[in-house]
């Protein structure tokens, strides 16, 4: 029987419907994680003003300009504020990433087996495979970001190549590399119903970050959390979409 996006969908949906409560909470913890290593990471109040000013000083300017610019007038403490604000993004970020895809895989196994297990327990079982996303994630994050400083399409063809990975890697228990070229493969070879998903992930990301402004007005703090947590939702759907192809596909 061939496997059509619709009943991907469908399925997808009635598991996050039957499972809203868990899926939300695993959302809001890993939005959570996210703000508040974000926080504690971020630059120094003096750093962050060091960056607006480096910013407003190459407002305007061409490419070019912009490099010579930094290349020559950037003083040691913008250096030091740029590089600490990117890292607290890097790995803020992954944190969160790692928390909710470890979480919501080993949920979704876990009520494939018929397992009723709070969020607790879901966190617990996930543990061993937790070191393994760390890597994995880091990886998928560093290419997808160089993808889209280069265009968009190469994002997005590393995004479609390694959709399945995370689940290979929690599912197979096997190794990064491995896990990256049996998603490369299956993707690919699957490319009508892995394609659609992928651009309606990136599509809706792009739409929830349009409300950054209104959220981000009424307390940033609670804005981001909010904003985050309505992100690693749609991550969720996006997942449990990969895992019921991936199985459908073993089947």
């Amino acid at each position: 029987m061939s496997i059509t996006a619709s009943t991907l969908y469908r399925d997808s949906y009635n598991f996050m419907r039957n499972q809203l409560g868990s899926v939300f909470a695993l959302s809001v913890l890993a939005a959570l994680i996210t703000v508040i290593l974000s926080w504690i990471l971020s630059p120094s109040a003096e750093q962050v003003d060091a960056i607006g000013q480096l910013m407003s000083n190459i407002t305007g300017m061409s490419v070019g300009d912009m490099m010579g610019y930094l290349e020559q007038q950037i003083t040691p403490e913008q250096q030091s504020a740029i590089f600490r604000y990117s890292l607290a993004a890097l790995f803020s970020t992954l944190a969160g990433n790692v928390i909710l895809v470890g979480g919501v895989l080993t949920l979704v196994q876990l009520v494939s087996q018929g397992v009723r297990a709070s969020v607790v327990q879901v966190m617990t079982a996930s543990l061993p495979v937790l070191p393994r996303l760390i890597i994995l994630l880091f990886i998928c994050s560093i290419m997808f970001r160089f993808g889209l400083a280069l265009l968009l399409v190469p994002a997005f063809l590393v995004a479609i190549a390694w959709a399945m990975s995370p689940v290979i890697a929690c599912k197979e228990n096997v190794g990064v590399f491995r896990a990256l070229g049996m998603s490369t493969r299956l993707s690919f070879s699957n490319v009508r119903l892995v394609a659609p998903a992928v651009m309606l992930w990136i599509v809706a990301q792009v739409v929830l970050m349009l409300f950054v402004g209104v959220l981000s007005a009424l307390n940033p703090m609670l804005g981001a959390v909010i904003l985050g947590a309505l992100s690693n939702m749609i991550s969720a759907f996006m997942l449990i979409y990969m895992f019921r192809l991936y199985m459908k596909l073993q089947a």
